[in-house]
């Protein structure tokens, strides 16, 4: 009797036009370690945080066939902080970055390619973390503790509000994504004013990625240029960016470089150099270690003032209990130099994720901040 029961339940549910036309993934990441942090004015932390590794999230994908080749297709995919008394789509995790990661719909062929509309991870995104150094995401990423990347981030910088993206099919392995978002509307949907001109704001961000993938390399090349028209600052800012992945079995060189130009109130001409290296340990472990160097020259902007240099190292390890499960251990310390810094995770060179620590620490020249973490990692 139980199971006729179980089969008409089943049943009316797939007599449903909505299940039988569009197939829906429940997705995720659940990510939670403990974390030591000690920032550059000697201040130390201990606490369990969600997203040391990568941000914890929750996402529902669905395709849709619409015959003939043309298929449409949606994203929605939100932050979680696990360690929190806090519901789907917090936006105040300390790792998880904003509430909505991506929300979008769009439609996909596979011979003419795929365009999406709406909040998206866009081609700065996806440079960022193919070619970041060892830990390339969380807590840990040295790549984004030396800032240069008002675009090119493996981060909350590497989203877009009112955006649109085309990704070409791959022609032998060659894959190119255009990107366009207008910054013209704050959160609530209401149009943006200049405090001192009281003009209309209206800022754009256009970007170009051309990536190569064949067996064991994979090498892409980016252009951004983010427009703040009308603004107090008025930046033009421009970013090329240069990154490369070879598997070479027994180890995995990933190196990236970004140059970014920054016109307005002052200029800017800052440089960053990323390098990492993966070496696999009998079946199920990995070393990973990363080292990243910014580079800032500037004249009179507010974020940096003469030549200043950060540098951060990463060294870590992660264990595979199975494919969705993993654990892992990692270190990550940053030296300011001549750079003014107030954490492990922002400071004046604008690196993403400042925690409770900004608060309570006072920023020093030449200071330096480190996290230690480990936790276990679940991707479902």
């Amino acid at each position: 009797m139980q199971k006729k029961i179980i089969a008409l339940a089943i049943a009316g549910l797939a007599s449903s036009a909505a299940f039988a036309q569009t197939n829906v993934t429940i997705y995720g990441i659940a990510d939670v370690g403990y974390a030591y942090q000690q920032s550059a004015g000697k201040n130390v932390q201990n606490s369990i945080d969600s997203g040391l590794l990568s941000g914890s999230r929750i996402g529902f994908k669905g395709v849709e066939d619409l015959g003939n080749g043309l298929k449409a297709l949606f994203t929605l995919e939100y932050a979680i902080a696990m360690d929190n008394n806090t519901g789907v789509g917090v936006a105040d995790a300390p790792w998880s970055g904003t509430a909505a990661r991506q929300q979008m719909v769009g439609l996909s062929s596979a011979t003419l390619g795929t365009v999406v509309a709406g909040r998206l991870q866009h081609a700065g995104y996806d440079f960022g973390c193919a070619y970041s150094g060892g830990l390339a995401g969380g807590a840990f990423n040295v790549s984004e503790r030396v800032g240069v990347g008002a675009l090119l981030s493996c981060g909350s910088n590497g989203r877009a509000n009112n955006a649109v993206a085309y990704i070409s099919p791959s022609f032998g392995g060659v894959t190119v994504a255009l990107n366009h978002a207008r910054v013209s509307e704050n959160a609530n949907g209401v149009g943006i004013t200049n405090n001192t001109t009281n003009q209309a704001v209206d800022s754009s961000a256009s970007l170009l990625h051309v990536s190569y993938a064949n067996g064991p390399l994979q090498v892409g090349g980016v252009f951004a240029r983010l427009n703040a028209s009308n603004t107090v600052a008025s930046d033009d800012v421009r970013e090329i960016g240069l990154g490369a992945t070879y598997d070479f079995g027994v180890v995995k060189l990933n190196a990236m470089y970004v140059n970014q130009k920054v016109n307005g109130l002052g200029t800017e001409n800052n440089q960053k150099i990323v390098a990492g290296v993966t070496v696999p340990v009998m079946a199920k472990g990995s070393v990973v270690a990363g080292v990243a160097r910014g580079f800032y020259g500037s004249t009179g902007h507010t974020n940096n003032v003469g030549s200043d240099n950060l540098t951060a190292y990463n060294l870590g390890y992660i264990h595979s209990l199975s494919k969705r499960t993993k654990l892992y251990a990692g270190y990550t310390y940053v030296n300011g130099q001549d750079q003014s810094i107030t954490n492990t995770w922002g400071g004046a060179a604008g690196a993403a994720n400042a925690t409770s620590l900004a608060t309570n620490s006072t920023s020093q020249v030449g200071g330096n901040s480190q996290i230690i973490g480990f936790g276990i990692n679940h991707a479902f």
